[in-house]
């Protein structure tokens, strides 16, 4: 489960792989057992793993790794932690093969206590789509398909990719954006100055693609001024746009103008 975590970072490549499997050695966790479930490791690395990797990621630089939650469970069945319980609505809520209402209407019901099968198998897409996470990002660096343009790094999901219908959702593709965002820094000191953008055709309309972006990792606020640069960008080139969405920085754009606009838009930030 560690290789597919945003928080371990810098191990996207063969040799992260080989400092994460160092990193289990050095806790005594034989890869047999790595490469279970949980629920069917051994009893006692269950009792003590969470210690263990809480003393062991000091040596790492892994600080975070280990964050307080709420559970909940249901008698003496399952338990169910808030983060968990929080992918499997997002997955739900998010779902490309759902419209809206029907989205929202899953995950309220994933939602409800009395349905546990519900909340277990969002858990179980949320597990694909972490996956899924891992594969783009790697994808884009291993490829080279990470473009720094000066004052920005984009990269664009092509039509026919395997993944793409994982990412035919604004919120996942935010949530791609900013994986892609830590994972390239890692690599690139100098790209956590500059904002990342990330594109990719519509699954359910192709003629339209999704075009996200989120500030740079080295900024301390949130808020963007991403937005306001996609809309100037989208009127200097006449750009067929949709806005419809809360964050600014989220539009929708006719394929056949996705080129112009980005060199609109590099032209334009770099004044």
């Amino acid at each position: 489960k560690q290789w597919y975590q945003r928080r371990v970072r810098g191990i996207w490549t063969t040799k992260g792989k080989k400092k994460l499997n160092e990193f289990l050695a050095d806790m005594g966790l034989p890869l047999l057992q790595c490469n279970q479930t949980f629920g069917t490791m051994d009893m006692e690395i269950r009792r003590d793993v969470c210690n263990w990797i809480q003393v062991t990621a000091q040596k790492y630089g892994l600080d975070d790794i280990a964050y307080s939650s709420f559970e909940l469970q249901y008698g003496y069945r399952s338990k169910f932690c808030a983060a968990d319980s929080f992918n499997a609505v997002f997955t739900a809520l998010t779902d490309p093969s759902q419209d809206t209402e029907g989205a929202f209407l899953r995950a309220q019901d994933t939602l409800n206590r009395h349905n546990e099968k519900l909340i277990s198998t969002g858990i179980e897409n949320s597990k694909v789509l972490c996956c899924g996470l891992l594969n783009q990002v790697q994808a884009f660096i291993d490829m080279k398909q990470v473009v720094v343009t000066g004052p920005f790094v984009y990269a664009v999901i092509q039509e026919g990719s395997a993944e793409l219908q994982l990412f035919s959702h604004p919120a996942r593709l935010q949530r791609l954006c900013r994986y892609l965002r830590e994972a390239y820094c890692a690599i690139s000191k100098k790209a956590a100055a500059l904002p990342f953008v990330i594109a990719a055709p519509l699954h359910l309309d192709p003629d339209y693609s999704c075009v996200v972006g989120v500030p740079a990792l080295m900024t301390e606020s949130n808020k963007s001024y991403l937005g306001r640069a996609f809309s100037q960008a989208a009127d200097k080139v006449n750009a067929t746009v949709v806005f419809d969405d809360f964050d600014s920085a989220v539009i929708q754009i006719k394929t056949e103008d996705k080129a112009k606009f980005f060199d609109a838009l590099t032209v334009l930030l770099m004044t």
